[in-house]
């Protein structure tokens, strides 16, 4: 994996936050940094740079609002800096939209699909 790919898992993690945490994100920043930057990450394409910018600005919002560290992006110090261990085969629901890193795992019984609280749409089914 090659340092770009590892700056975007930074982001889709940081994004993976946000989506678990989105209700109380929206409450912590206010209505104003949040309808100036949600819509953006919500329907940007994921490799632009005006998606990144949005998802930078909520970082740095969380960040101001008492939340240390953010959304979880932090400065990438060197190559060395990225953990290189190997993904483990499951099966479990991801974004819908591949904006986020989120990942519910299946856990035995097949329950009801998640939803994802990014889109407002089904999490897509992987694995298995």
């Amino acid at each position: 994996m090659g340092d770009g790919a590892r700056a975007r898992r930074v982001y889709e993690d940081a994004v993976e936050y946000l989506c678990r945490n989105v209700d109380a994100v929206r409450e912590l920043i206010g209505p104003a940094l949040w309808d100036a930057h949600f819509a953006v990450v919500r329907d940007a394409d994921p490799a632009t740079t005006e998606w990144r910018n949005a998802v930078r600005a909520l970082h740095y919002a969380v960040e101001a609002a008492g939340i240390p560290g953010g959304l979880g992006l932090r400065p990438t110090m060197g190559v060395g800096d990225w953990p290189g261990a190997p993904t483990p085969q499951s099966t479990g629901w991801v974004c819908p939209t591949r904006r986020c890193a989120r990942v519910d795992l299946r856990d035995g019984v097949l329950p009801d699909t998640p939803t994802c609280a990014l889109a407002d749409r089904p999490m897509r089914l992987v694995g298995g």
